[in-house]
Formats: structure tokens, C-alpha cells, sequence
């Protein structure tokens, strides 16, 4: 990793998105791209979204996991992830997409 890359803030935003969001983690993970950090806020899922997401944080310190107290709603819970981005770029990726290699 060249520490002179600019930080990329990674915006993924969930809610009931247990069976898609290992994928999308995983895509950011596969990135040729290494100095980013990846903002994941849970707008109160009733599934296994949460303790997904916590896993990954668990292994790599580039992903933070946020769990609103109460559901937002699409785009204050888009603006509260970019509330907790750290860095110079902002990329919003949807937690059932994903973001190719070379991105």
C-alpha cells in the first residue's frame, strides 16, 4: 500500500441485508485499491446483518460497524455514514452490490 494514496471512506448503509452483505464486504476486501476505510451503519436490521458486519470488523480494522438506535431511513441513514467517514473521498456502495477490483 502506498500510505501517499489518498484515505477513501467506503459508505455502505444496511438493513435486513444478511444474506447479501458478506459479498459486498468482500468485494471492498478484494480491492487493488488498500488505503480506505470501510462505514458500515445498520438502520436497525432484524436479520444477522449486524453480526456479519461485526465479524468482518473483527478482522480488519478498516471496517467500522455503527447500529442506529432506531430506524432512519434510506437517506439520513446515507448522510449518518458520511458523518463518520474519515476520509478525503467519499463512495457509496449499496450493501447488496459490489464494487469491482480495480475501483
Amino acid at each position: 500500500m502506498n500510505f501517499q494514496d489518498p484515505l477513501v471512506s467506503v459508505l455502505m448503509t444496511a438493513y435486513n441485508r444478511q444474506q447479501f452483505i458478506a459479498e459486498a464486504i468482500e468485494s471492498v476486501l478484494a480491492s487493488t485499491y488498500q488505503n480506505w476505510e470501510l462505514i458500515i451503519v445498520d438502520d436497525g436490521s432484524k436479520d444477522d446483518t449486524v453480526a456479519v458486519t461485526k465479524s468482518y470488523a473483527e478482522k480488519d480494522n478498516r471496517i467500522h460497524v455503527y447500529v442506529n438506535e432506531k430506524n432512519l431511513g434510506d437517506y439520513p441513514n446515507r448522510n449518518k455514514a458520511a458523518f463518520y467517514a474519515n476520509g478525503k473521498y467519499l463512495k457509496y456502495l449499496d450493501s447488496d452490490d459490489l464494487i469491482m477490483k480495480e475501483r
